[in-house]
């Protein structure tokens, strides 16, 4: 997501709550007794999202929409494993109406108790059970208006017309369908979107199929990457898709462009899409997609969802371009590929080592092109710090409280501009070369998985040979910034 002031693997354990790696097929059964899933993972910042009990493996998530747009049925059929015997588990689920809850393809019980779904078995899944649970519901699409309403962090699908678009981070992707919603618990997805026949249709991931049911065109889309549910795009509305030359390393182009504007917006992206690509990889590696593309919407937003940027249409004009900085804002989406996407929080105050990378990356993109120093912008961060650290806490440990439900913890200024600032002290701190060399290492070693702060600091330190811990604490968990290596003049 880009930044208001800005621009406009797996792990065994998470907080104390046993994920589990697979069991092998050779692995001896526990006789402990079943015991229930915990119906959250303890986050820090967002505390009852995600589930205890199970280790994710696959979704699927079918859709079908109204005639009108106002409303759609959805099944979410999860894939899972067991790491000890389940008498029960729970998914996260809020505002739709649930029709069905099926596991292993019997009835099950359910009842629902805030934004849990709590499911329980026809009998209880045994130690390192594969087990699959399908929930259906029938939700409604709310528009512009109506989403505001609701909070930025409980959205989910959004509608203006013809036009419906996710907007899913933090917390939103469980208002559409049942599912762990936390990116911890990321996974391989297929999506099918069945919209009105006169309308196209589009989701993270690749097409690999079409078929029409009644007045509906069903699209089937496939995710090979794992796919955190925060970064889920549905995309309904009067558009054509059209393919760019492919990107560096071969990546896949495609963008989802209004009708009557597609003409106008392709050349602005058959420019900027492939530079930024360029400009990443030269610097990170190679692309951690095998396809990239933008959702261009009147409904507006910047949107890092996973494969399918989401970009308001009216900046990708000539005149947007020209007046909002728009290939900058391009560049900062796209980092997120990188960083946030293909290297997922482990949790939500881990969330600067995405939006912190995005921004560096969008002002090393400015930079490089001739708009404004990098120096420069960091020093004015610099002088910023102090305010936003006391307001909302250390950079690395948000405070839960310092934010509303139009904040969307914890999206704050900590996140944005103070993880970039650590970046960049850390490249003061260690040399243009060696931070290269981490950064590199970070998107290689961690590539489709999940990684945090300590992670980061571990792999700093083994990449230099430096033990760069206390340094990046001071910066990461305290309310005022420390002195800024190479700037002994900065001032907070």
């Amino acid at each position: 997501m880009s930044s208001p002031m800005i621009a406009g693997t797996l792990v065994t354990t998470l907080l104390g709550v046993v994920l589990c790696a697979p069991t092998g097929a050779g692995a001896q059964a526990t006789n402990a007794a079943p015991r229930p899933g915990a119906a959250g993972l303890g986050d820090t910042v967002q505390p009852r999202l995600g589930n205890g009990g199970y280790q994710v493996r696959h979704y699927r998530l079918d859709l079908r929409f109204t005639e009108d747009l106002t409303g759609y049925t959805a099944t979410s059929t999860v894939q899972a494993r067991a790491p000890h015997a389940l008498s029960r588990f729970n998914l996260d689920l809020k505002g739709t109406e649930v029709r069905e809850v099926m596991v292993g393809g019997s009835p099950a019980r359910w009842s629902r108790a805030g934004d849990e779904l709590q499911v329980t078995p026809e009998s209880p899944l045994p130690d390192g059970a594969d087990f699959t649970v399908r929930v259906t519901v029938r939700g409604t699409v709310p528009d512009a208006q109506q989403a505001t309403a609701l909070g930025t962090s409980a959205i989910g699908l959004v509608r203006q017309g013809a036009w419906v678009q996710a907007m899913n981070q933090p917390s939103g992707a469980h208002r559409i369908a049942a599912l762990a919603d936390h990116p911890a618990q990321k996974a391989p997805a297929t999506i099918t979107v069945g919209a009105p026949s006169g309308l196209n249709s589009i989701a993270n991931g690749d097409l690999t199929g079409t078929w029409r049911e009644g007045p509906l065109t069903v699209r089937r889309f496939d995710s090979r990457e794992k796919l955190a549910t925060e970064l889920i795009q549905i995309g309904v509305g009067p558009f054509t898709v059209v393919h760019g030359k492919k990107g560096l390393g071969g990546v896949g182009l495609r963008y989802a462009l209004p009708r009557k504007q597609a003409k106008q917006i392709k050349p602005q992206l058959d420019r900027a899409v492939p530079e930024a690509i360029r400009f990443l990889t030269e610097r990170l590696g190679a692309f951690p997609l095998r396809t990239y593309g933008v959702y261009a919407t009147p409904l507006g937003g910047e949107l890092e969802t996973q494969s399918l940027t989401l970009l308001a249409t009216d900046s990708l004009t000539p005149q947007g371009f020209e007046n909002n900085g728009t290939d900058a804002i391009i560049a900062h989406e796209i980092a997120h590929e990188y960083f946030g996407n293909s290297v997922s929080p482990s949790k939500w105050s881990d969330l600067w080592l995405s939006e912190g990378h995005a921004v560096y990356y969008q002002m090393l993109w400015s930079q490089e092109h001739g708009f404004r120093a990098m120096d420069k912008g960091m020093r004015e961060i610099y002088q910023q710090a102090n305010a936003f650290l006391r307001k909302e806490g250390p950079i690395a440990a948000p405070r839960r409280a310092a934010f509303t439900p139009q904040d969307m913890a914890p999206y704050g200024q900590g996140a944005y501009q103070g993880g970039a600032l650590v970046l960049y002290a850390l490249r003061q701190k260690v040399g243009a070369a060696a931070f290269e060399r981490i950064e590199r290492a970070w998107v290689h070693d961690h590539r489709d998985g999940n990684a945090g702060t300590d992670d980061f600091i571990a792999l700093a330190g083994q990449v230099t040979g430096q033990d760069l811990g206390p340094f990046l604490r001071s910066w990461l968990y305290t309310d005022k910034v420390p002195p800024m290596p190479g700037h002994p003049d900065w001032r907070p």
